[in-house]
């Protein structure tokens, strides 16, 4: 059997489910340790093997399972991260902000030794990513789910990257100032907005907004926490314009805010700079 004849298989059942073509490579590149999609298409007359393995992780995709939970990874910026169920798979509107974290972090504090802080490092991307363009800086990042802190720990050690992680829903009981936080945290309001595969599989706790686990709040609020200036960089829901800018002039004095947009065009970054 040659890969392309069961890519061709495997492409003609996935359309009856909804299965993306790039998932199907991503499959097959994991089970024949294909590297790139370079990589995939040149190889596509190559003999292979039947596996019962893949057909098993087949079933899952038709499923709606992610692919990312199968294969047990993701890319990001550029790099493969490890992935384990019950924790969220970073987006690319994360990378995004990861980019834009690093361009103010750049155009406000230079080379300087600074702590960054990650709230809800789910995957540890965003910790990771910053350590990496910034070896001088102290990197911190909690989150409350413990699969969490065991995947951050994990990608952590892969990259070869030296943060602090801990288990605590917002702060660090560390006595220290922030000059930097970020945050990718809980911000869709309705379930309805949100894909089945997601519902079905991704962590509510990460997902979803509430009075209870408004991460926004809790680190606004406490910006006696950071040091000045500081900057405070979120990936937000279009939707939370409004709330949180009603947040910053409760909280903030002397600081300059500005909402941004994805790739997309929606309103997807707040970010504060703390005078």
């Amino acid at each position: 059997m040659k890969l392309k004849d069961l890519y061709i298989s495997l492409i003609k059942e996935g359309k009856k489910y909804n299965v993306s073509e790039l998932d199907i490579r991503y499959l097959i590149s994991y089970h024949y340790k294909l590297n790139n999609s370079t990589s995939f298409f040149t190889k596509l007359d190559q003999e292979i093997s039947s596996s019962n393995l893949i057909k098993k992780d087949f079933e899952l995709l038709k499923k709606g399972k992610p692919i990312s939970y199968i294969i047990h990874e993701t890319d990001f910026l550029g790099e493969k991260y490890i992935v384990n169920e019950g924790v969220l798979i970073p987006r690319m509107e994360t990378e995004e902000l990861v980019n834009l974290s690093i361009h103010h972090i750049d155009k406000t504090f230079k080379n300087k030794k600074i702590n960054v802080l990650d709230v809800g490092c789910g995957t540890g991307v965003i910790a990771i990513n910053i350590k990496k363009s910034f070896p001088n800086a102290h990197v911190y990042a909690t989150d409350i789910n413990d699969k969490a802190i065991s995947n951050s720990k994990i990608n952590a050690k892969k990259h070869h990257v030296n943060i602090n992680i801990y288990k605590d829903d917002v702060f660090p009981n560390l006595n220290i100032k922030y000059d930097v936080i970020i945050s990718n945290p809980p911000y869709i309001k309705y379930k309805k907005d949100v894909d089945k595969s997601v519902l079905d599989y991704e962590p509510h706790n990460a997902l979803f907004i509430s009075k209870s686990n408004n991460v926004y709040e809790k680190i606004i609020s406490n910006i006696n926490k950071m040091n000045k200036p500081s900057l405070l960089m979120f990936e937000i829901d279009p939707s939370l314009e409004k709330s949180l800018t009603k947040l910053i002039n409760k909280y903030l004095y002397n600081s300059s805010y500005i909402f941004s947009k994805d790739i997309n065009k929606k309103t997807r970054f707040l970010t504060i700079i703390n005078c």
